[in-house]
């Protein structure tokens, strides 16, 4: 039973922008993808946790550019969980190169929920009792909350949730909400992404219209998604390379 993940991809050219920088929604699919398989591997995916009436739920996910990546480049992914603490379930990331130089590096924290009523559940015998976590840490020690209040600022972009934007447990799907930003943001050739985090606080349903607000301060973003009715339903802080 493998402990770290790995595997290789190419990334494609939609998986860059206009300024041929790797879009932050295509790191947040590798992501995906890559722990969706481990979690297959470990016997904690999707199938398995759907026959119990549970499901994976991303609390917030941050990742920080390392180097530039290339359109057709082969890239491998690497995940690992760390040991769980009582509802918390952290997963560390990396993108290298071919030679195994990092192009990115990444930290996520999910939790367990009942896929029907929706609260968090507790599994401390979820991985195997002999299981060994690996330790490093790619972010920070501690994935902390973004402590922010919505300014009065004007709405930047308005998205109404609709069928591409969900998945499997019908809510949008997290790799979406990066996609939301950036098109609020609407970033010049200048301001380079360093760091990207986002805090889901609640599940988006379909039909959902969220009101996308953007703060900016110096070299640091940050982008809130709101209901019509004001509910925070995710915040994200951007960072910029100096």
């Amino acid at each position: 039973m493998n402990r770290i993940f790995e595997k290789e991809y190419t990334l494609r050219a939609g998986d860059f922008d206009k300024f041929d920088r790797l879009h932050p929604a295509a790191v947040l699919d590798l992501f995906q993808d890559a722990a969706g398989q481990h979690a297959d591997q470990l016997g904690i995916g999707y199938e398995t946790l759907h026959k119990r009436s549970l499901m994976w739920a991303l609390v917030r996910v941050k990742f920080r550019f390392l180097a530039p990546a290339h359109r057709y480049q082969t890239v491998k992914v690497k995940t690992w969980p760390l040991e769980p603490r009582r509802l918390s379930h952290r997963r560390e990331y990396c993108i290298e190169d071919e030679n195994g130089e990092r192009l990115v590096e990444g930290s996520s924290e999910w939790v367990i929920m009942d896929s029907v009523e929706r609260n968090l559940r507790w599994m401390p015998t979820l991985y195997p009792m002999d299981f060994e976590f690996h330790t490093e840490l790619m972010c920070d020690k501690r994935l902390d909350r973004i402590q922010r209040v919505l300014p009065e600022s004007k709405v930047a972009y308005v998205v109404h949730a609709g069928f591409s934007d969900l998945d499997i447990n019908e809510h949008v799907n997290n790799v979406k909400y990066a996609n939301y930003v950036m098109n609020a943001i609407n970033p010049t050739r200048e301001e380079e992404i360093e760091s990207f985090q986002v805090d889901y606080r609640k599940e988006v349903p379909p039909e959902s219209e969220l009101r996308v607000y953007c703060d900016r301060e110096a070299d640091c973003i940050y982008a809130y998604g709101n209901t019509a009715d004001n509910t925070a339903m995710f915040v994200c802080k951007l960072t910029f390379k100096r």
